[in-house]
């Protein structure tokens, strides 16, 4: 990825303080950039929730064709805090991990406005393609 966008992560990440960290992932599971993480291990494995997340929305989201049928927000709701989940841009996905007590539309809101502004031209990946051997 040529564009850093840390710094959209960091201000995202300390404008609502029940934020642990995000992340930007590829739908393969591949972090792209993250902000707030305190075990580096902690990074790839919540880039691999993400893209399972977006993987088990995705056939949701083909329900609705007449609506392009593209994940637009996943929520994962657990004792202690949630995950979201928003379509950044084309193959990739802007993940959020917070503690309870946060306001969850106003997260919603500033996730699908990051996204937006971000858009493919900062965002946009493609996906791996597999290697054959042979």
């Amino acid at each position: 990825m040529t564009n850093d966008v840390s710094w959209a992560l960091r201000d995202l990440a300390e404008s609502i303080k029940e934020i642990r960290f995000v992340l930007v992932a590829s739908s393969d599971g591949k972090a792209i950039t993250s902000y707030g993480a305190e075990d580096p291990d902690d990074v790839d494995r919540f880039a691999a929730v993400v893209a399972g997340l977006q993987a088990l929305a995705q056939p949701v989201a083909e329900q609705f064709p007449q609506r392009a049928g593209k994940l637009r927000l996943a929520m994962i709701e657990v004792d202690g805090g949630h995950l979201f989940v928003v379509r950044a841009a084309r193959e990739t996905y802007l993940g959020v991990l917070a503690r309870e007590g946060l306001d969850q539309g106003l997260l919603g809101h500033q996730m699908r406005d990051l996204a937006r502004r971000m858009g493919d031209e900062l965002l946009g990946t493609t996906p791996r393609l597999e290697e054959h051997s042979g």
